[in-house]
């Protein structure tokens, strides 16, 4: 293709980016996104997901009795919205403009731009399936061993992987509560040790132990969630207050699913209680995410006596046949259990999972180029650049909590 103006620039990058090359970039090493059950047609103000929690109670040995008592199936309809969540890419125009005579190296240029925005989003949602909502990413020590006032590390280690160098960040004393004035930008990131530096002045004029942190714009704010509803926000780790999706959960858990505190043995003996807790209930589950670092303890828990599997990852077409994950099976009550080892996972937490009561609803592909206008490229309106706009549009659905478990992991 003779790539000479922005019309053929775009027609490039549309083949780049065509359904099967968007997968790849952003469905591998991430194995919740990919992994996930998925539909692309979220259209509308909302879309209801039915929950059926109750079945009729007009029964009794008594006919009279049964008569008397009949009722209707308890039945409720979460009615999810849609978040959205957004990564520039941007060439510079001296960029722009020194390749003319080179129009390959100028889309080399801003595809390499819209990779790394494409990563960056991905990251974002797969982090936030995780989570509750409300955009935090960690909670913080404030200057660790004295490395001085710029420092902080992340309470958990393993929460590290959602920081990245050019970050903006806010706090805030509560999770999704009213952010703090001011901002600070990373500037670097000590992953061995879980440590991030920021510029400006000292973080304690801003912020203190055990804060919560956010990228700018993330944050709840003290008002309604922005984020993903992740499976955090799900299955609580009590009985929940207020509405969810319109719903009142409290009436009864198989709204709001279940809880295990398995902190207190095995990675294995927790994974193999809570997907027993499931099916006690009727859940059959068959996959449960976990941090790596629980992940490397459950192989040592398993040692000599591991079944691996390789599990691929799904669009809302069907399976991808070249992108998959590697687990380790944990043998359930009603058959094998996968589990994967997933980097965005607190390491806290692990989500035993009926996978197929779960929907990854959006408007479109979840990671996609905005180009409602059928343009691509864009030149910006407030710099010199051209930039490409990547959008996620949608949110995450369950239709039968009850079936799955929020696990808290024992310390390893």
């Amino acid at each position: 293709m003779a790539i000479t103006n922005m019309t053929n620039f775009d027609a490039a990058l549309k083949q780049i980016y065509s359904g099967d090359n968007l997968a790849n970039t952003t469905l591998k090493r991430r194995p919740a996104l990919a992994m996930l059950p998925k539909r692309n047609d979220f259209g509308g103000r909302n879309m209801p997901i039915v929950n059926i929690y109750g079945n009729p109670q007009g029964r009794s040995a008594d006919f009279s009795n049964a008569l008397a008592n009949v009722s209707n199936v308890a039945v409720d309809d979460f009615l999810l919205t849609r978040v959205s969540n957004y990564s520039i890419a941007s060439v510079g125009g001296e960029v722009a403009e020194a390749s003319r005579g080179d129009a390959m190296a100028f889309l080399q240029a801003m595809k390499a731009s819209i990779d790394g925005a494409m990563n960056s989003l991905s990251n974002s949602v797969e982090a936030q399936l995780f989570r509750s909502g409300t955009g935090s990413l960690s909670t913080i020590d404030i200057d660790p061993a004295s490395l001085g006032g710029q420092v902080f590390a992340t309470a958990e280690q393993e929460d590290i992987a959602n920081f990245e160098v050019n970050q903006v960040l806010v706090f805030s004393a509560a999770d999704g509560g009213t952010i703090r004035s001011g901002t600070r930008t990373v500037t670097a990131v000590d992953r061995s040790n879980g440590y991030v530096t920021v510029g400006g002045s000292p973080l304690s004029d801003l912020t203190t132990d055990g804060d919560f942190v956010y990228v700018q714009g993330d944050a709840a704010n003290g008002g309604s969630n922005v984020c993903i509803s992740g499976f955090s926000a799900w299955l609580p780790t009590s009985t929940p207050s207020g509405t969810f999706f319109g719903v009142t959960r409290s009436t009864d858990s198989r709204l709001y699913g279940q809880y295990y505190d398995g902190s207190a043995g095995t990675v294995a003996q927790a994974l193999i209680t809570a997907q027993s807790l499931s099916n006690r209930v009727g859940g059959a589950p068959d996959v449960a995410f976990c941090n790596h670092v629980q992940y490397r303890a459950l192989l040592i828990d398993l040692y000599g006596n591991q079944n691996f599997n390789q599990v691929n990852a799904t669009t809302h077409k069907g399976v991808v046949a070249d992108i998959s994950f590697r687990s380790v099976q944990i043998q359930g009550d009603s058959g094998p259990i996968d589990v994967i080892a997933a980097a965005r996972c607190p390491a806290e937490s692990a989500f035993v999972l009926e996978m197929d009561t779960w929907t990854l609803a959006t408007l479109g592909e979840p990671v996609k180029i905005l180009n409602l206008d059928g343009q691509r490229i864009l030149r910006s309106s407030s710099a010199d650049s051209y930039e490409c706009r990547i959008g996620f549009r949608g949110n995450l659905g369950c239709k039968a909590p009850i079936y799955n478990v929020n696990v808290a992991m024992p310390a390893v």
